[in-house]
């Protein structure tokens, strides 16, 4: 079964293995000497003797010399040109490929490996639980692609083992949500700022429209960066929002979105006072940390851009928009992933059109009124070992009640919900009621 000859000045041993007259395993290695060749060549014939030996030996011999680095960037290299990627996971997957985890060998990975990383998230650049878990699934989805793709025999066992750890540990599990608004004069106060900062120190960037027509229009900062001339229907006072963040598609969900309150006059101002194609041709980066320095020199340290969008989702439903409306505007297509960016301000109910019922008289007589009946459909959720998923604006969250969970409408959008977050869980098909 081994062959040792000399090539060159030195010895190559040559082991080959056959069953039932296929050969399943030809390797060869070069030595400095005749000694060393047979040695080599002894131990790999003991080793691959039964089908147990033969499968570890394969496992080693696959990942030899394979970094993390390089698996995560065979999967930009698979995935892509079939399924685009969402800027967040090829984000989070760039981080972790030029991270000195990414530098260790594939099949030496370990939990520890997994846990240490984290911690270091965490402690270094303040990570909270919902992204290192996007960290940990992203992870884990490279390694189960490597093996069932392209047969290299990495396991998972080094993110699975980790875990618990880290659920234990609070490092990862479901993001809490935000409902910061803007209260007590801070709007005017933040406008004030931004306008003296357009006059006097301003290059590249006049904050105080982008400000305004963040809370006007509940629009995220890279949606805003990306408006064109060409988007703007003027006569309907639309403007089409390119590729819109959706957790079901991560390329291509173009919207069109009325301009109401002061958003119209504001992207009339700005088509006028500059050339540029961008009606705010600004870096996104930048938008936010102009804010950022703002909002730190009032003392609203804790306040974020994206917060604009809350409050801006919340003055819609104050105006009397109905859940349909305001999802137009803010591009959700779920009442429950709307209700979690949206604050209202319990005094606004008076000056509804609604309450104008409300002065005494009932709006509905009592033999008039009847119950409603509930209409319920068929929908899938995700259950995994941390929870049910749950789509972020910034990734996959996860609840603990089925009736909180999130539900496709398809078997096969849960399904790739399931498998953006690694595969781990299982298709549940519920009831429920419609909004």
């Amino acid at each position: 079964m081994a062959t040792i000859i000399p090539v060159n000045g030195k010895w190559r041993a040559t082991v080959r293995k056959k069953v039932d007259g296929k050969l399943i395993l030809n390797k060869s290695r070069t030595f400095a000497s005749k000694k060393l060749a047979e040695d080599w060549a002894k131990r790999l014939e003991v080793d691959v003797q039964d089908d147990a030996g033969l499968l570890r030996f394969k496992e080693r011999d696959s990942l030899r010399g394979v970094l993390v680095s390089d698996l995560i960037e065979r999967y930009f290299q698979y995935v892509e040109p079939v399924k685009p990627l969402g800027a967040t996971k090829r984000n989070v997957l760039e981080t972790l490929r030029d991270s000195k985890l990414g530098k260790r060998p594939a099949g030496e990975l370990s939990a520890q490996d997994v846990l240490e990383y984290c911690r270091e998230r965490q402690q270094l650049y303040g990570n909270g639980p919902a992204t290192l878990t996007q960290y940990v699934g992203y992870l884990r989805q490279v390694l189960e692609l490597a093996r069932t793709a392209w047969g290299v025999m990495v396991s998972t066992v080094a993110v699975d083992d980790a875990k618990p750890m880290l659920r234990h540990l609070g490092l990862v599990g479901q993001g809490g949500s935000r409902d910061r608004r803007l209260v007590g004069g801070e709007y005017q106060r933040l406008l004030a700022w931004f306008q003296a900062y357009d006059a006097s120190r301003a290059k590249a960037i006049r904050m105080a429209p982008v400000f305004r027509f963040a809370v006007a229009i509940a629009m995220r900062r890279e949606e805003i960066c990306r408006i064109r001339r060409a988007d703007v229907d003027h006569e309907a006072r639309t403007v089409i929002v390119r590729d819109r963040k959706d957790p079901r598609n991560k390329a291509g969900n173009d919207q069109v979105i009325p301009l109401l309150g002061e958003s119209w006059a504001i992207v009339l101002e700005q088509l006028e006072s500059h050339s540029d194609d961008l009606i705010f041709p600004y870096d996104p980066i930048t938008v936010s940390a102009v804010f950022q320095r703002g909002a730190e020199a009032l003392g609203l340290g804790d306040l974020r851009f994206h917060d604009l969008r809350h409050e801006g989702a919340s003055l819609l439903f104050e105006a009397g928009y109905s859940i349909e409306e305001v999802a137009l505007v803010t591009g959700h297509k779920n009442w429950n992933m709307l209700r979690r960016y949206t604050q209202l301000r319990p005094a606004s109910l008076h000056h509804k059109p609604a309450a104008a019922n409300l002065a005494g008289a009932d709006v509905m007589p009592k033999q008039e009124s009847r119950k409603a009946s509930t209409v319920k459909r068929k929908l899938w959720v995700v259950k995994t070992p941390d929870g049910y998923l749950h789509p972020l604006e910034d990734g996959m969250g996860y609840v603990e009640a089925e009736s909180d969970a999130w539900g496709w409408p398809t078997a096969a959008e849960a399904q790739d919900a399931l498998e953006e977050e690694g595969g781990a869980g299982q298709l549940l098909r519920v009831l429920r009621p419609v909004s």
